[in-house]
């Protein structure tokens, strides 16, 4: 018998004549573009390059159609809709943005990273600083309303955006719409204060990244070594 091949699919007995068809691979279809959450028929949020809110704006059916236990979860909603609107926009030139172009405050960039870290000029500073920018920080927000001894409205946030809003209900039933928007900004302008700030002040453009990676490693061992021999 000539050569040929075996159809082993159908009928491992049957012989061929001709090469079986190989089915070919398929393309995976492109990611679809991100979808704007559906957010809240009675608040509208506008946040800032920190993803952080700079604009509460309740509409006149919020007194009417908002519980006061559902209150938290409007802004909630409002607030990621705002979130899912920035990164539409940042989207619209065909490419997915990275974190920092989404939020100002995000976990920086390598280089950046590298960078910041060389102009330490001790262990703990540096080891501070590395936390600051790589660990996964949160930060508490308090708005200056009161009720039981407790915050109205506070707020949980991490690097990139706000992770919780929570709004009292008790509070939030007597509570002017615009008053419960005020307390929701005092709380993110108390989070954008908590963040750290990173600055470069060198000028490392003539470095690869390879270059400041080695670097960086040689700083950090003489930092240590000057934390072990108690050298300042």
């Amino acid at each position: 018998m000539g050569a040929g091949f075996y159809n082993h699919v159908d009928d491992p007995d049957e012989f061929w004549d001709d090469e079986p068809l190989v089915p070919r691979a398929v393309a995976a279809p492109p990611a679809p573009p991100p979808r704007i959450s559906v957010g809240s028929s009675f608040v509208t949020i506008e946040v800032d390059s920190g993803c952080l809110p700079v604009r509460v704006s309740p509409n006149s059916q919020w007194r009417s159609q908002v519980a006061p236990n559902e209150a938290s979860a409007e802004l909630m909603a409002a607030y990621r809709a705002a979130v899912s609107e920035r990164v539409e926009r940042l989207c619209a030139g065909g490419t997915w943005p990275t974190a920092q172009q989404i939020s100002d405050a995000a976990t920086p960039d390598a280089r950046t990273i590298a960078t910041v870290l060389l102009e330490t000029r001790t262990w703990a500073e540096y080891t501070a600083l590395s936390s600051a920018m790589i660990g996964s920080s949160r930060y508490q927000g308090s708005g200056q309303a009161v009720i039981y001894g407790a915050s109205a409205v506070t707020v949980i946030a991490d690097g990139t955006q706000l992770r919780a809003i929570e709004v009292r209900s008790g509070w939030a039933a007597t509570a002017d719409p615009d008053e419960i928007g005020d307390e929701l900004l005092r709380c993110a302008d108390m989070v954008r204060s908590a963040r750290p700030t990173f600055t470069v002040r060198g000028d490392y453009s003539r470095y690869s990244d390879a270059d400041l990676e080695h670097e960086l490693d040689r700083h950090r061992l003489r930092l240590l070594e000057a934390e072990v021999h108690g050298e300042r």
